[in-house]
């Protein structure tokens, strides 16, 4: 299977229906990004368990690795997230998907990947919208990826949720990964250290869906019900992360 690359994007065409094993993969992804609502392992307002409406964004990923993996070193730069009905997980997502975009900034390469879910009986799940930059000269250098300055520590401001903790180990960050296609080839920046400096960073890459998934926890807790239809979550990722950061 070949890479996907900037040239070889297809925009005019649409793939799919891909299924996607939620039930399969569900205990491993909880584990990693350590979501303890109990709506995710028991009884919720619809019956069944329920899965976080970011895992959307993970399964677009997958369904992606279906059509190609990415080079070593491609970064997420934004996440992009539309609910329309809670993911039971004794239902089967499936998705259409398409390239939407592909586009040259600051001398980067990027793309989005967007894709639509539906269950098994036609309910309308969401939508989930990935952009994506391609490895290039503007990779940040060894040791100054995900050192930002903590901005306002201790200071909430009005409308803000309460804050989450979570240090990203090596062993979620694989658990999350160790489904997709760079994984299984052995070229992931997020489970192959050698692999990420060989991108240019000094330890693996924590993925930024992982960021992602803590929103969304956030967003459970503010908005009970609401977070799981008819809502949308938007993220830009502006620098890397790495195994071991809080």
């Amino acid at each position: 299977m070949n890479e996907i690359s900037y040239d070889s994007i297809d925009l005019d065409r649409e793939y799919g229906p891909w299924k996607y094993p939620l039930a399969d993969r569900f205990e491993r992804y909880m584990a990693a990004v350590e979501n303890a609502q109990p709506w995710h392992n028991g009884r919720s307002p619809w019956g069944p368990p329920v899965a976080p409406p970011s895992i959307l964004g993970l399964a677009a990923m997958r369904f992606m690795d279906e059509i190609g993996p990415v080079p070593p070193g491609t970064l997420h730069a934004k996440q992009e997230i539309e609910t329309a009905a809670a993911l039971r997980l004794d239902r089967k997502p499936a998705a259409y998907g398409r390239f939407a975009a592909r586009f040259e900034k600051r001398g980067r390469k990027y793309f989005t990947f967007e894709t639509r879910w539906r269950d098994e009986t036609g309910l309308i799940l969401g939508k989930s919208r990935v952009t994506m930059v391609f490895p290039g000269p503007a990779t940040p250098l060894p040791g100054e990826e995900g050192r930002g300055k903590k901005e306002d520590e201790g200071s909430a401001r009005a409308g803000e949720f309460a804050g989450i903790t979570r240090t990203v180990t090596q062993e979620k960050m694989t658990a999350f990964s160790e489904d997709s296609a760079n994984a299984v080839r052995g070229k992931s920046i997020h489970v192959n250290p050698e692999v990420a400096k060989a991108a240019g960073f000094s330890a693996t890459v924590a993925q930024g869906l992982m960021a992602a998934d803590y929103m969304s926890e956030l967003m459970e807790g503010a908005l009970g019900k609401e977070w799981y239809s008819y809502a949308a979550l938007s993220a830009a990722f502006l620098r890397p992360i790495l195994a071991g950061a809080e």
